[in-house]
């Protein structure tokens, strides 16, 4: 069944994909910092301000790493989604050699009709890839594979930041709606095209934004995500 792909890893890798789906959620305090950071970025996308959208998530995503004590993060905030035919590329986890900080890159608006995004929708893309950063730095877990304990994850990172804000019932009642054999679906799709794009000469020092499509800036991550694990080894 398709939903049974990951058994077909290797073995380190199927060990590594079992310990993250039995991973359930990131413990965080929550905490009025983390709520009036999430009201920042409610506002500053209500202004369709992107400069204030990016501060403002910055500073969500700093108060997120000094709570669990991982390495700082570099977000930058795009306009209009990079897409194809497959759809929209909404985020993006970018390792970064050395010293230098990792990336996160979010993009404000949607492709099609170029609207702004909701506060909601953000919010979820940027903790999605702050989960990536999560897995890498704090639960060993490299490949940082879309299980179902990574969606459990990011929604209990969810739940943690919003508490005090008017999100916070939004989040209940759509938790209550999740389909765990859906969300597992989805992440063997997305991990089936990050696997064949190990395979794809790419270049990951091209720059991100420009005229990358969206599954060019997925095969720059891939690319970047191997060259770190031959760096670890």
């Amino acid at each position: 069944m398709a939903r049974n792909w990951w058994h077909r890893l290797p073995a380190a890798q199927r060990r590594e994909y079992e310990r993250s789906a039995a991973i359930t959620r990131i413990s965080i305090k929550s905490g009025a910092d983390l709520a009036a950071a999430v009201e920042a970025i409610r506002s500053a996308l209500e202004a369709d301000d992107r400069s204030a959208t990016e501060r403002a998530a910055q500073a969500l995503v700093e108060r997120i790493c000094a709570r669990l004590a991982l390495p700082p993060v570099a977000v930058q905030v795009s306009g209009m989604r990079p897409h194809d035919t497959r759809g929209e590329l909404h985020g993006l986890y970018t390792p970064t050699p050395g010293a230098a900080r990792d990336r996160i890159k979010v993009w404000m608006r949607t492709a099609r009709r170029r609207d702004v995004v909701a506060i909601r929708t953000f919010l979820r893309t940027l903790l999605h890839e702050i989960c990536h950063h999560v897995d890498t730095f704090a639960l060993d877990l490299p490949r940082s594979f879309h299980t179902p304990g990574f969606y459990r994850r990011e929604s209990s990172l969810f739940r943690a930041v919003v508490t005090g804000t008017p999100l916070v019932a939004a989040g209940q009642r759509r938790a209550q709606r999740s389909d765990p054999e859906r969300d597992a679906a989805a992440a063997a799709r997305e991990v089936a095209d990050a696997a064949r794009a190990l395979g794809v000469a790419t270049d990951p020092a091209a720059p991100l934004g420009g005229t990358m499509t969206g599954i060019e800036l997925l095969r720059a991550t891939a690319a970047a995500i191997a060259a770190r694990q031959r760096r670890d080894q």
